[in-house]
């Protein structure tokens, strides 16, 4: 039967057509790459259901006129918070998605299914609609039903949609000043382009009349390679003139990430102008990392210009090792090593081990700091040797207080 027949078929019963069609739900290991809100949330790399229970993954779950409604992050059944797997804009365990004539909301929940806020003080992201249904502004609410500003500086977003494709975005703040596209990445008013998949191919920074303006480390615009399932596997930074320029926050002109078959980064690297590998601003030139069954990262080593075991420049050791518990859902410790094996301290924060304890209700309660002898020492950033969280009835976390060694609490 065609889908109109099946359509008047159901009517005729007294069957709206929305309930011609079941709700579904999609399984994926990773989300696409976004840079923009603008761009609608997406899964890359599909599972099947039985996989997808066995793993990390996200489930996307469709109504009956196949309006995306939620999506959520799981490891097998368990809610979780997303990983490394997420976007920019996949900020909590669960979205959802609401719909009406000329706006769109997404709202956001916690693994207790308390909603929660986001970017700061965001509850809501509040999407006004034009006549044709595209988005056209981005505003942030928060839970006292007021426009608010993101951690970004950002209280809200604009889109203008140009006859050639492109589309011109804006953000503000709550002053109405055009703010910069994140902190530490100096593009304001943007033009962007998208391949024929709808991904972003190259966003450009310029002036009120659409000319190319370079900022202050040189660059103007990110020309933006990725794949066919949405992972970002390369980026270029580039002058007014599209020549390769070291710039924006790594200070680098080319960045390349290698996906595995989960569309996890494994390997990560960096490239002057001269396509030459080179340590950015962070510290790191080329790293691999490691996951577990349940695609957990476990292990992540640097690498220098010569493809040589290194340490990462600022922070002063070649390898991180997480481990989880036999579940794969807690992390229990996170340590740092040198390039033979031995146990390193963090160079700038002065521990070599991080410790997670949970209470009987697997609920995250204390967050320690030890040295190489597993002995509490304060972190050279905050001073702080542990961290004790509390909870209210509802399993909403309350409180958060630092400790020093010797047990005072850090003001």
């Amino acid at each position: 039967m065609s889908i109109m027949g099946l359509l008047l078929s159901c009517n005729s019963k007294g069957m709206t057509k929305e309930a011609a069609f079941a709700p579904t739900v999609y399984y994926y290991s990773t989300i696409a790459f976004v840079e923009t809100p603008l761009t609608y949330i997406k899964g890359s790399i599909p599972l099947t259901k039985e996989d997808a229970l066995q793993r990390n993954h996200y489930r996307f779950t469709y109504d009956g006129l196949h309006r995306l409604v939620s999506v959520a992050f799981y490891n097998g059944q368990n809610p979780r918070n997303p990983n490394h797997t997420a976007n920019l804009f996949t900020l909590a365990h669960r979205m959802e998605f609401s719909y009406g004539s000329d706006k769109e909301t997404i709202t956001f929940f916690g693994t207790h299914g308390e909603q929660v806020n986001v970017l700061g003080d965001c509850r809501e992201f509040v999407y006004s609609l034009d006549d044709k249904g595209y988005r056209k502004s981005l505003a942030f609410i928060d839970d006292k039903d007021q426009q608010v500003e993101n951690d970004w500086g950002i209280a809200t977003y604009q889109w203008t949609y140009l006859s050639d494709g492109s589309i011109i975005e804006d953000r503000f703040n709550t002053k109405g000043e055009s703010v910069a596209i994140r902190p530490g990445f100096e593009f304001f008013r943007l033009r962007l382009y998208f391949n024929p998949l709808g991904h972003i191919a190259l966003m450009q920074n310029i002036d009120d009349d659409g000319n190319l303006v370079e900022n202050s480390s040189g660059a103007s615009q990110d020309r933006i390679t990725t794949n066919a399932d949405g992972n970002f596997i390369k980026w270029e930074v580039l002058d007014n003139g599209a020549t390769l320029e070291k710039g924006n926050g790594p200070n680098v002109a080319i960045g390349i990430q290698e996906f595995n078959e989960y569309g996890y980064e494994v390997t990560l690297e960096h490239r002057d102008e001269n396509n030459k590998l080179m340590h950015n601003n962070y510290g790191i030139c080329k790293s691999r990392t490691s996951f577990d069954q349940f695609g957990n990262i476990v292990e992540r080593r640097f690498y220098d210009e010569k493809g040589n075991a290194s340490r990462h420049t600022s922070a002063g050791y070649h390898m991180l090792k997480i481990q989880w518990d036999a579940s794969g859902n807690h992390r229990e410790s996170l340590s740092y090593y040198d390039r033979d094996g031995t146990p390193i301290e963090h160079r700038t924060r002065g521990y070599h081990k991080v410790r997670y304890s949970y209470n009987g209700n697997d609920v995250l309660e204390q967050i320690s700091y030890l040295d190489r002898n597993e002995h509490l020492v304060n972190r050279k950033d905050n001073g702080a040797a542990y961290i004790k969280y509390t909870y209210d009835a509802k399993g909403q976390r309350s409180g958060v207080v630092l400790y020093d060694v010797d047990g005072n609490a850090i003001q």
